[in-house]
């Protein structure tokens, strides 16, 4: 009998997906059989978001059905601002397995209060003592709209670009104290210690980054000290200079 059940189960699932797909009959999404159990939901992906947050998010209701909308269930996943994008999937016949794809901090704003930002440029709601998030301070030109959830397009622009330099060098990337816009086509990253200014080109490669570093360590055994600024805007040039006038927007 046990068998026999198994058999028409299995049956139940082969011709809805068949015939059907997502637009199941009723009778299927309100069968027991197809009930999702909690502990058959298998999460992947986490970082700093919790299973029941995730679960929470995701809106499925008390009793839940294999046979759910999974459409709606990611979206409600992705309107959650931690999350980049999300994945749910069938697992006959009483699972799901959610695949999640959080935002990663790149830098930190003020807004006025010290926030994570991703590389889209979305302002994260997390709190950058408690994660111990050692990021370099994205600085606007003029002050952001109180209230804002994502950052003017020009600040995008720039996030997108701090996320790309910093995954290309690690090394930089722990020295960077402060990025900000720069002149047209560039940007200003930071180090505080020492105090050296990097003026960079967008889309720079991490070649010309490293040439950039090699050039700042050669003016600093020539002189005694690091150079004030090292900048990398001109092809096939590295300008190294002592002071920062007329030149750090």
């Amino acid at each position: 009998m046990r068998r026999e059940a198994k058999i028409l189960t299995v049956t139940l699932i082969c011709g809805a997906v068949a015939a059907w797909g997502d637009r199941v009959p009723e009778f299927l999404r309100s069968m027991d059989r197809f009930r999702i159990a909690p502990e058959k939901i298998i999460v992947s992906g986490l970082r700093t978001l919790a299973r029941a947050e995730v679960l929470a998010a995701m809106a499925m209701g008390s009793e839940p059905s294999v046979w759910g909308d999974v459409r709606a269930w990611e979206e409600h996943l992705t309107a959650h601002p931690m999350v980049r994008d999300a994945r749910v999937e069938r697992v006959f016949p009483d699972g799901l397995r959610v695949q999640v794809e959080e935002r990663r901090p790149v830098a930190l704003v003020p807004t006025p209060l010290i926030r994570a930002v991703d590389a889209d440029g979305v302002i994260l709601p997390l709190d950058p003592a408690r994660h111990r998030l050692d990021l370099p301070i994205l600085r606007p030109r003029t002050p952001l709209a109180p209230g804002s959830r994502v950052l003017p397009e020009n600040l995008r622009t720039l996030a997108r670009e701090v996320a790309r330099i910093m995954s290309a060098d690690s090394t930089f990337r722990q020295m960077v104290s402060e990025v900000r816009p720069g002149r047209p086509g560039t940007f200003v990253a930071r180090w505080s210690s020492p105090s050296v200014a990097f003026v960079l080109p967008y889309g720079l490669s991490q070649l010309r980054l490293r040439e950039g570093l090699m050039a700042m360590a050669d003016a600093a055994v020539r002189s005694g000290a690091p150079p004030r600024v090292v900048d990398l805007q001109y092809a096939d040039q590295v300008v190294v200079r002592v002071h920062t006038q007329h030149l750090i927007p």
